[in-house]
């Protein structure tokens, strides 16, 4: 299912501050107001998602080594 849209109005300091974020990073504007919003409503982005899975993984890799290392 694709992501729902959105249409807002911004001041133009913010339109401004977007595309100046755009030429600094490369990323689309669709992406900066996602981050921004993230990040507003207190919600993980998808990297901080990732390192959770990866922390958790290696926590069981951990558990793993350290029950075979007993048998």
């Amino acid at each position: 299912m694709p992501n729902p849209f959105l249409g807002v109005r911004i001041p133009p300091d913010i339109h401004e501050a977007i595309l100046a974020r755009m030429q600094e990073t490369g990323e689309s504007k669709s992406d900066i107001v996602i981050q921004s919003l993230r990040a507003y409503l207190g919600l993980p982005s998808s990297h901080d998602r990732l390192t959770q899975v990866e922390d958790r993984l290696a926590i069981l890799e951990q558990k793993l080594l350290e029950r075979e290392s007993t048998e």
